[in-house]
């Protein structure tokens, strides 16, 4: 038996990376998934891959900034499956660097539509589902939010991602009546492609090899070793299933020990 077992979840923002690596550990224990991507090729092809014959998995445009198209990802998800247990909020911004001294406001803009108002968006469109059996949300937020980083300086990015938090707690106030759970969880740094491809560009900025680049980043964790998409995928599981029946309004960070705060 799986923690998931017959339930159905929903990941917004499904590429290569979190998103797979939450649509892969659903599956592994015994649920079905519904993946949601701008790019809807890309979510059709992860979903190929992890579920060859399509029983357990659904795949399909989302564009978190449209309301429309989270009801409609719902509505489909509502009509391949007639229910939805779980929804994972992996969909974001995230590209945005710098601090207040540069350039102007779009990335700030930008974050706040996609990663706070769009995330807000998909949970509305959602809750109805949700409270028929009751269900679990799980928003990924971000170290970045508690921990300013002056070599790495995302202000915008981590404003968004400390709003989240917010909102969680006072959803988790809103939504609990409902049977609705909601939790955030934090990473740092994941290995995964997303953090691969930063590193090797940021290794040639600064001039150091890949493994002087590693050794950096491995010295600032407690655990000399980063986390993985997988490693946080593990942990949605656990928000999402009744391992944590109890509990709601709570952020769990996964960065192998990086903040300690």
């Amino acid at each position: 038996m799986g923690l998931l077992d017959g339930r159905v979840v929903v990941v917004s923002g499904a590429g290569p990376g979190l998103g797979r690596e939450t649509a892969a550990a659903a599956l592994r224990e015994g649920g079905s998934i519904v993946l949601g991507d701008l790019e809807p090729a890309r979510a059709e092809a992860i979903r190929a891959e992890l579920d060859p014959s399509g029983e357990h998995s659904l795949a399909g445009p989302l564009d978190i900034t449209s309301e429309e198209r989270c009801q409609a990802l719902v509505a489909a998800a509502d009509a391949r499956f007639g229910r939805i247990d779980g929804l994972v909020h992996v969909a974001a911004f995230d590209t945005a660097v710098g601090g207040l001294l540069e350039g102007g406001f779009e990335d700030w803009d930008r974050c706040a539509e996609v990663n706070v108002k769009g995330t807000l968006r998909m949970t509305r469109a959602a809750v109805p589902l949700l409270r028929v059996r009751g269900g679990s949300i799980v928003m990924i937020s971000s170290v970045a939010a508690f921990r300013p980083r002056l070599e790495v300086l995302r202000f915008a990015y981590g404003a968004s991602k400390g709003a989240l938090f917010t909102a969680a707690r006072y959803l988790a106030r809103e939504l609990g009546p409902l049977g609705i759970r909601i939790n955030t969880i934090a990473p740092g740094w994941k290995w995964g492609p997303v953090l691969e491809q930063w590193v090797r560009e940021e290794a040639v900025r600064r001039s150091l090899s890949l493994d002087e680049m590693l050794a950096w980043m491995h010295a600032d964790v407690a655990l000399r070793q980063l986390a993985s998409d997988a490693d946080i995928a593990n942990s949605v599981v656990f928000f999402l299933s009744d391992l944590s029946s109890r509990v709601t309004g709570q952020c769990l960070v996964v960065d192998g020990g990086g903040y300690l705060g």
